[in-house]
């Protein structure tokens, strides 16, 4: 059991706390996924923190979530402004000491944290209300595993959400994919964005003047540079510093999705191993002689290898499929089991990452690639997908690996085997004299 901590003594103590702008309109925002992003320092978590203990009072009883891509970051983000800026005060009992499990409240409503790494925890309970900070991190499955845990039958609020508080990140992230918007009214996701003007710490709401506090803000974002001066000084979704794919460009390389003719030959990309089983179907344009990602799968790995394929094959349908390139070139065994459930997988050519990298770079080049607005993960992992960056903020040669990347695996190996180099065998006809020489 974890250990029980009082955080503050006093009953009625309560903190003065006004949301202004954008900030405002998030905390009553009550759509089943939202998303407040913007610059840094616009009071975008704040505003969340409050929203959740605002709701753990209003509903008693209430199964609140507090989530962030790892646990670890939790403590030393999050949760710092919970504690002191928010239960500050609050008659709230805190499970765990350094190493927070819930908060509890008088009226039986419980906040419990926890990190998408140990999902156990999460998945394990229905929740009311689920935040999560800096949902930028997540991966698309992994938000929507969230949205299955809140979906109203904890029972005690009169609605149920999953909403997220982060920075802007790439421009082809999922969180734009699936904003709604007036070229995506039928997004699922409702976006606000949020302003330096909405934290009273930086601006005077009376008279719309900066604060000794702003100016000193503002004069270090003003300082920083690249990606990260467009994304947390203007709020502006860009691509980060180092990225691989930075020759990505959204007017030239993604399409709006349409039914692919059956005449076109199609190729099957599947990354069978991970965290998550990954698939991309391509098609080939042969008047525009041009490869369109138009169909993407990721399930998790705990499903067998014969019920992926099941469902590979379902969405597959009659499509004639003339290459099925599968796994890594070493994943012989994990070829043969996808053989037995029905898909005939071939290897990718022997070559490394970069090589194989530099086989999809030479597509988008060549104006030879694009990739459909459907395939929203793969856009996603486009957009994130870079080196790591020196302490000077150069980048190097090593891919950053903070996620998986089970798109860009399949891609990469979709265009390895379209551009070879492929293996050639070679009959050598050498006759031996054998007898006497007569």
């Amino acid at each position: 059991m974890p250990v029980r901590y009082e955080i503050r003594s006093a009953p009625d103590a309560v903190a003065d706390y006004t949301p202004y702008g954008s900030v405002r309109e998030f905390m009553k925002c009550r759509d089943p996924q939202h998303i407040i992003a913007g610059p840094a320092e616009t009071g975008k978590t704040l505003g969340a923190c409050w929203k959740f203990h605002l709701l753990a009072l209003k509903y008693p009883g209430a199964q609140l979530a507090i989530i962030r891509k790892t646990r670890r970051s939790l403590v030393g983000s999050i949760l710092q402004t919970w504690e002191r800026q928010v239960l500050d005060g609050a008659p709230v009992t805190k499970y765990g000491s350094n190493n927070p499990q819930w908060y509890d409240y008088p009226n039986g409503s419980r906040v419990w944290v926890g990190g998408m790494d140990d999902p156990r925890k999460v998945l394990s309970t229905e929740f009311d209300a689920i935040l999560v900070n800096q949902p930028e991190e997540l991966s698309l499955p992994e938000w929507e595993v969230l949205t299955t845990r809140a979906t109203g039958r904890a029972g005690n609020m009169p609605y149920s959400f999953v909403c997220g508080d982060g920075n802007p990140g790439p421009p082809t992230h999922w969180i734009k994919s699936r904003a709604r918007s007036a070229t995506n009214p039928n997004g699922p996701l409702t976006l606000i964005e949020s302003t330096h003007r909405d934290n009273p710490m930086l601006y005077n709401q009376l008279t719309g003047e900066l604060t000794e506090q702003g100016r000193r803000t503002m004069s270090v974002l003003d300082n920083l540079t690249g990606a990260r001066k467009m994304r947390l000084r203007f709020g502006i979704w860009a691509q980060p510093e180092g990225a691989i794919y930075d020759i990505f460009d959204e007017e030239r390389h993604r399409a709006k999705s349409f039914p692919i003719p059956m005449t076109w030959p199609r190729i099957v990309g599947i990354d069978p191993l991970g965290a998550y089983v990954g698939a991309l179907w391509g098609a080939f344009d042969p008047v525009d002689r041009c490869l369109h990602i138009y169909r993407e799968y990721l399930q998790p790995f705990g499903v067998t290898t014969p019920e992926h394929a099941r469902v590979i094959l379902k969405l597959t349908g009659a499509e004639t499929v003339w290459a099925w390139v599968l796994g890594a070139p070493s994943e012989n065994q994990a070829r043969l089991d996808w053989a037995a459930a029905g898909i005939p997988g071939i290897p990718p050519p022997a070559i490394g990452v970069w090589e194989g990298i530099d086989r999809v770079i030479q597509l988008l080049a060549d104006g030879a690639l694009v990739v459909h607005d459907c395939c929203v993960n793969l856009l996603s992992e486009i957009g994130s997908y870079r080196r790591k960056l020196t302490r000077g903020g150069e980048p190097t040669e090593i891919i950053e690996k903070k996620s998986e990347y089970h798109g860009l695996d399949c891609l990469r190996n979709i265009a390895a085997h379209l551009l070879g180099p492929k293996e050639e065998t070679q009959i050598l006809y050498a006759p031996a004299h054998i007898g006497p020489d007569w």
